[in-house]
């Protein structure tokens, strides 16, 4: 497979393989591309194989630059080694799951490591209508477990039944004790910062103080704050720009 012009490697020229004094080797450009394969492979959206951290639009006003900043120096880090996290929090349409899909792209690039994304109710979906003791629904659930960097989308963003609940805590409970990290995407926070009347409701009353307190252990917490990007996107076509 030649690479393109604008994108070729200097090491090989856009060829793909190199020589050592062992013969001819794959080079490691090769191991950057990210392929239909490989977004499979991460359970990646086709909605957003395109996001990249280079085309996440940075309004300094909400200091999406320092957000950035954070995002990179995780990246660069060795914390997910010790089961760091992130977790993303902000109201719908300002870019969490853009950027959390944009982590898992760069682990891949830089580092090789091939993660898994999951939208939190289609996770329980997919699980629930295979959990009957079947092959499939077993191998879901330990792919989930055994990833080494998981991509939470959503979590939270509805009441939980029972089942949902203990499903989720035994993922969270094992990541945390195995040091396996976890990229989350939520709309609401994980414990109130403030007692007050109108707060709202909070992830550890929906999924207990157990599994909150894991969380905010084993996570930074980001917040994204912005625009809808959804609702301006559709206010620009009925406008028809």
């Amino acid at each position: 497979m030649k690479i393109s012009a604008e994108k070729e490697c200097p090491l090989c020229k856009g060829l793909g393989w190199v020589q050592d004094k062992n013969g001819v080797k794959k080079c490691t450009c090769m191991y950057s591309l990210l392929t239909e394969n490989i977004f499979r492979r991460m359970n990646i959206p086709k909605r957003y194989q395109n996001k990249e951290l280079s085309n996440f639009i940075i309004n300094k006003a909400y200091k999406h630059d320092l957000i950035i900043s954070k995002i990179e120096e995780y990246i660069n880090s060795d914390d997910y080694t010790e089961g760091k996290g992130i977790f993303f929090v902000g109201p719908p349409g300002v870019g969490k799951t853009h950027l959390a899909v944009s982590i898992l792209k760069e682990f891949f690039r830089r580092r090789k490591i091939v993660g898994l994304f999951y939208d939190t109710r289609s996770l329980l979906f997919d699980l629930k209508a295979t959990f009957d003791g079947s092959a499939s629904g077993r191998e879901i659930l330990e792919d989930v477990v055994k990833t080494p960097i998981l991509v939470l989308d959503d979590l939270g963003s509805e009441r939980l039944s029972d089942w949902a609940r203990d499903i989720l805590h035994y993922i969270i409970i094992n990541r945390y004790n195995e040091l396996r990290p976890v990229i989350i995407t939520s709309n609401i926070e994980i414990k109130a910062k403030k007692v007050e009347s109108d707060v709202k409701e909070t992830l550890e009353e929906r999924m207990g103080s157990a599994i909150a307190s894991r969380l905010s252990e084993m996570c930074q917490i980001i917040t994204v704050k912005g625009q809808d990007m959804r609702t301006s996107k559709l206010i620009q076509l009925q406008h028809g720009k």
